[in-house]
């Protein structure tokens, strides 16, 4: 039974190797694919957390970012991270404001007053 055990022990781990193994060579074939895919106008954020707009994507290698108006900087390729979805783009410019909910979605909510309590608050007065 004990010359079985190691075996089979051995086969678990070549098993698991195989599987994460085939699942990393699975992500970074995908992350090649999108770093190769990236053009000219594409939104992109990079490793170092910046995000710009693709300026000139020619060359193989590297990628002209604007990362503010005016500020064009060479990356490596392999620097983008990921390319922000269309509907995203807007939040990732300096200055971005969210669009605020107008006031009159709330008038079904009750107000609450943080001046004074309430009168059916109960207080605990034992000292």
């Amino acid at each position: 039974m004990d010359a079985l055990l190691f075996p089979l022990l051995l086969a678990l781990l070549a098993g698991f190797m195989f599987l994460s193994m085939r699942k990393q060579k699975k992500r970074v074939a995908e992350m090649q694919e999108m770093q190769n895919s990236v053009s000219t106008g594409t939104r992109v954020q990079l490793t170092s957390g910046l995000f710009g707009t693709v300026i000139d994507a020619s060359s193989p290698d590297v990628v002209d970012v604007e990362i503010a108006t005016g500020v064009v900087t060479r990356w490596n390729r392999l620097a983008v991270m990921r390319v922000v979805p269309t509907d995203e783009a807007a939040a990732t410019y300096a200055g971005h404001v969210a669009p605020e909910i107008p006031s009159d979605d709330y008038d079904d909510v009750d107000s609450v007053s943080l001046d004074k309590p309430a009168a059916d608050d109960a207080r605990d007065t034992d000292k």
